[in-house]
């Protein structure tokens, strides 16, 4: 009857439950032996189990994995599928497959072949190798993960520092504007006051001389109109000669215009509407490096 865990045919003692073998770690080989399926001069694992069908061979726990994994399958597929009462118990080397005795005999006759515990050992180093490679790959694939992640802070660090310089040149240009808005702004109170201070020196000559003169008008109408005919013709010499001082002194000047001042600005409309070129940015420009320490145009 088949083994109701591993469904390998297998003959009832004639003692019946009694006379069947019973497992247990005590029975299990010493990890003392070496894998008799994947020993080589390159690879000497220990040996932790065996097949009580077959236990003329001791394996270790990976060949024996790959054993229970080809002698277990679940259902049919550990039968053959052309002869449904038979094992595949075969493996052909050619076509990587498991076949039964009739099926390796007739259709896998002329290919390599050999029973499944045996090529256990060969699969079993083929799949070791193909897990180094891809586990190769997978610290490679690992490495580029690391290496871009530390790019990556490398230029959020330069993008940081590129932005810190703009900020800083952008500071500067605008101290530089507000200098010279107050350099400006200077320049313009003195204008108005050195005007103010000749506007009022103007005005306090003509003031002076409206004063002067119309003192002289009054007093030479009450002379007019008070005197005597003595006291007039006595000072009429006087006052002919006060007013000539007072018209040669102060002579009604031409008209006077205050000066008229004009900004004239950079066109920075004209600049505006150029591209934006190295003519147009008066701050700086951003360009990417190449790693030979060249700027890309």
């Amino acid at each position: 009857m088949p083994c109701p865990k591993c469904r390998v045919e297998f003959e009832i003692p004639k003692k019946g439950l009694a006379g069947l073998t019973v497992r247990t770690h005590a029975n299990e080989p010493v990890p003392s032996v070496l894998c008799g399926a994947c020993f080589t001069d390159e690879r000497s694992l220990p040996a932790t189990v065996y097949c009580e069908d077959c236990s003329s061979q001791q394996q270790c726990a990976n060949c024996g994995i790959l054993l229970e994994l080809a002698t277990t399958e679940v259902g049919e597929k550990r039968y053959c599928e052309e002869h449904k009462d038979k094992l595949k118990n075969m493996h052909c080397v050619d076509c990587g497959i498991n076949v039964c005795v009739i099926c390796c005999h007739k259709v896998h006759g002329t290919h390599n072949f050999d029973l499944i515990e045996n090529a256990i050992g060969p699969c079993s180093r083929s799949i070791d190798a193909e897990i180094e490679q891809v586990t190769s790959r997978i610290e490679g694939f690992r490495g580029v993960a690391a290496q871009l992640e530390a790019e990556n802070n490398n230029m959020l660090d330069n993008i940081k520092a590129v932005e810190l310089e703009v900020k800083k040149q952008t500071k500067e240009m605008k101290q530089l504007v507000d200098r010279q808005e107050s350099e400006l702004l200077h320049k313009l109170q003195s204008l108005k006051s050195a005007a103010e201070k000749e506007v009022k020196s103007h005005k306090d000559t003509s003031q002076l001389a409206v004063s002067k003169m119309e003192s002289f008008r009054t007093s030479s109408l009450e002379l007019m109109s008070k005197g005597s005919p003595s006291d007039i013709t006595q000072a009429a010499n006087n006052v002919h000669e006060r007013a000539k001082e007072l018209l040669q002194t102060y002579v009604i000047p031409t008209e006077y215009h205050a000066p008229s001042y004009k900004f004239t600005p950079v066109n920075i409309h004209r600049i505006l509407e150029l591209p934006y070129t190295f003519e147009r940015n008066f701050i700086g420009q951003v360009v990417e490096v190449e790693e030979s320490g060249n700027f890309k145009s």
